[in-house]
């Protein structure tokens, strides 16, 4: 009954509140990522980086740094994002969120191209991991029939870091406060919001549905009751009787391979065509 009673309850003020504490996690794992273009500059004023490579596995050249993040956000989205499905959203957001902020911030005291690149990687496997944590979360957070609001809530929330990061490059990559090169200070400023996020990320339950899902039926019950009392509280509104959902099949593990029989190819060559483009 839990995935029947979190799907009656109304898109009220508890649940946006928790949709915008992702965003807010979230918004920093963004953060990271787009200011790969924008310390660039500095990277090449400070005799890193080129701005040209001159060989195809030349780590000398700015593409390369570039390239670390993304070869990061392969492995982590590719090997650590099933890591939610075993040890639960928020452990797996907790955990990757310390990884990335981590290397964020060994990489910015790094003076050499190969281990800036290293950091680099790591930091983009954590973020790898975080990205579809913070889907999964959102998705088993949420009403069913709320979704697509809350995931364009959640985006506008993600995205609005864009400018925002290239605002805090533009005033520090050029400069060098207290003697450090100003890309260093466009990631420890980074590093410094992720911090926040740490205590933000106290007030995020685990999914409900993941725990009941795990047998640990009691924890998923207070969860969902706090949310309950809360809404009724907020709103004077009365909670509708849950309707029960059909029964659940039992898990199984599927392998890679599943995603392109007939039944989920079409999906998923969809799917790899948006994300593509």
């Amino acid at each position: 009954m839990i995935n029947a009673r979190l799907d009656r309850l109304p898109m009220s003020r508890p649940i946006w509140k928790l949709v915008l504490m992702v965003g807010l996690c979230a918004w920093f794992e963004i953060y990271d990522i787009f200011f790969t273009a924008y310390i660039g500059p500095g990277l090449v004023r400070s005799g890193i980086f080129t701005t040209s490579t001159t060989n195809f596995f030349g780590f000398a050249g700015l593409g390369a740094f570039v390239a670390a993040m993304f070869a990061g956000l392969f492995v982590g989205t590719l090997l650590f994002g099933q890591l939610a499905d075993r040890f639960g959203r928020r452990a797996v957001f907790t955990g990757a969120l310390l990884w990335y902020m981590a290397a964020a911030a060994l990489l910015a005291c790094q003076h050499s191209a190969g281990r800036i690149l290293f950091f680099w990687f790591l930091t983009g496997i954590g973020a790898g991991a975080e990205i579809v944590t913070i889907d999964s979360y959102t998705t088993v957070l949420v009403p069913a029939n709320s979704r697509r609001r809350s995931f364009a809530f959640l985006q506008a929330i993600q995205f609005s870091v864009v400018p925002t990061v290239a605002l805090v490059a533009w005033w520090f990559v050029p400069t060098a406060p207290l003697g450090f090169d100003g890309w260093r200070w466009v990631i420890w400023i980074g590093c410094l919001g992720a911090v926040a996020v740490w205590f933000i990320r106290l007030g995020l339950p685990e999914s409900p549905r993941w725990l009941a899902q795990r047998g640990r039926v009691a924890e998923a019950d207070a969860i969902v009751s706090r949310l309950e009392h809360e809404i009724v509280a907020r709103t004077g509104m009365s909670l509708s009787e849950p309707e029960p959902h059909p029964p659940v099949v039992q898990e199984q593990k599927v392998s890679f391979a599943e995603l392109w029989q007939s039944r989920y190819r079409g999906l998923t060559i969809m799917m790899l065509v948006f994300n593509f483009f």
